[in-house]
């Protein structure tokens, strides 16, 4: 079985979030399984000079693919929006060889690249699968030049989209959501994102690599993870945080992730004002032991997120025994809530301060909590498990369209 994975942009471009991450963890651990992956995209998301370094990579082969970790990657370049990744060489790249493939997998919306793979699986008659990730909420449409997403939607996305073989969502939130937005009906599955739970587990809970934070690891800390960003509820946390009660004023607040859109500057602006100034650290990026490291030492995790279509951090911390709070707009909430995995809450300061205070003011919940998840991610989000679930919709999607 043959699969081509489009996206616009790839390993290791990880300033563009989670999807990247957890699609490329699903294709390496499909190729392991032998299923045949390659992924077709753009340099989108990365520095010159791992643009140069992929340029020289790529000299080694007739063909121009990249070795990513076992993976065959081809990058080609865009002119343009970053967001957009409009290129003439991605078409003739991509109609010399989807002819090549059972199945194209389509990750994103609102990017050039998918637009012509689902023109492309049309035109070519390849079965095609599309994974919108969130992009496709009311929300998420609104935020940004709304009134030509509304349009490049109608105009061409949605019929493309109901051409399509099936839908793959990430959670039961992420398909209601984009269904409620896009008013579409078609088939569809849900598929999580997985974690290599092996390597999770493998990291020690007390190693050196937090040395560096020791003024904050040495005392109870809060932690959030992620990109800062305003989508991430951090305005939120930092209010709530500050509103918590006198008892837990020795607890400090460890903010860690990178900060691409100086979005930390009007976040530091509320530090100031709640005078927390010294008991909020930035940690900027972290490698994989620092982050396991991170939250495996923690408290609690919070997430209070306007919005997620899954929320791989939270998995990640409930592999690492941390209890987790989360938001009622994070993707897996309504998993985590049912498996009493963790808090829910509301994008609110009152209804976030509750969820923290109720964690540190009960140890036996919090432990329950952290066990609950632990026993949660290894039943439902080991990246063998999804993959095998993955590989059964691949077939069933191939051996389908064969017959029309």
């Amino acid at each position: 079985m043959k699969i081509l994975h489009i996206i616009p942009s790839y390993m290791p471009a990880f300033r563009f979030g989670g999807p990247i991450q957890s699609v490329h963890l699903l294709n390496k651990t499909l190729i392991k399984k032998g299923v045949e992956v390659d992924v077709l995209t753009t340099n989108a998301g990365l520095s010159q000079e791992q643009r140069e370094q992929i340029l020289r990579q790529a000299q080694d082969d007739k063909e121009r693919w990249n070795d990513v970790d076992g993976v065959r990657v081809k990058y080609v370049s865009f002119i343009g929006y970053e967001h957009f990744n409009f290129s003439l060489t991605y078409v003739r790249e991509l109609k010399n060889i989807i002819k090549n493939y059972d199945l194209v997998h389509i990750t994103a919306i609102w990017n050039f690249p998918v637009l012509i793979g689902m023109l492309m699986g049309v035109l070519y008659n390849k079965p095609f699968i599309i994974s919108p990730r969130g992009a496709l909420y009311s929300e998420t449409v609104k935020a940004r030049k709304s009134t030509i997403k509304k349009i490049y939607f109608n105009a061409l996305l949605k019929p493309l989209i109901k051409k399509s073989n099936s839908i793959h969502f990430t959670s039961e939130l992420d398909r209601d959501r984009f269904f409620e937005y896009t008013k579409i009906s078609k088939n569809y599955f849900i598929v999580p994102n997985g974690l290599e739970l092996d390597r999770i587990f493998s990291v020690v809970k007390f190693s050196a690599e937090a040395t560096k934070f020791d003024l904050f690891t040495n005392n109870k800390y809060i932690l959030f993870l992620g990109r800062i960003n305003f989508i991430k509820g951090l305005d939120i946390l930092i209010r709530a945080f500050s509103n918590l009660p006198a008892e837990f004023k020795e607890i400090n607040l460890i903010i860690a992730g990178p900060d691409n859109e100086d979005y930390s500057y009007f976040l530091k602006k509320i530090i100031s004002e709640n005078n927390l100034k010294e008991r909020v650290l930035f940690t900027g990026m972290l490698n994989f032991e620092e982050k396991i490291c991170f939250l495996k030492h923690a408290e609690l995790f919070v997430l209070p997120s306007y919005s997620e279509n899954f929320g791989n951090v939270v998995i990640e911390a409930m592999a690492c025994d941390c209890p987790v709070v989360i938001s009622n707009k994070v993707g897996i909430y309504k998993e985590v809530d049912e498996y009493n995995a963790g808090i829910v809450v509301q994008t609110t300061e009152q209804s976030v301060t509750e969820g923290i205070s109720k964690l540190l003011n009960n140890t036996e919940l919090r432990k329950k909590t952290a066990l609950k998840g632990k026993e949660m991610v290894k039943k439902y989000y080991d990246i063998n498990k999804v993959a095998d679930q993955m590989i059964k919709q691949y077939i069933k999607i191939i051996i389908s369209h064969s017959y029309h």
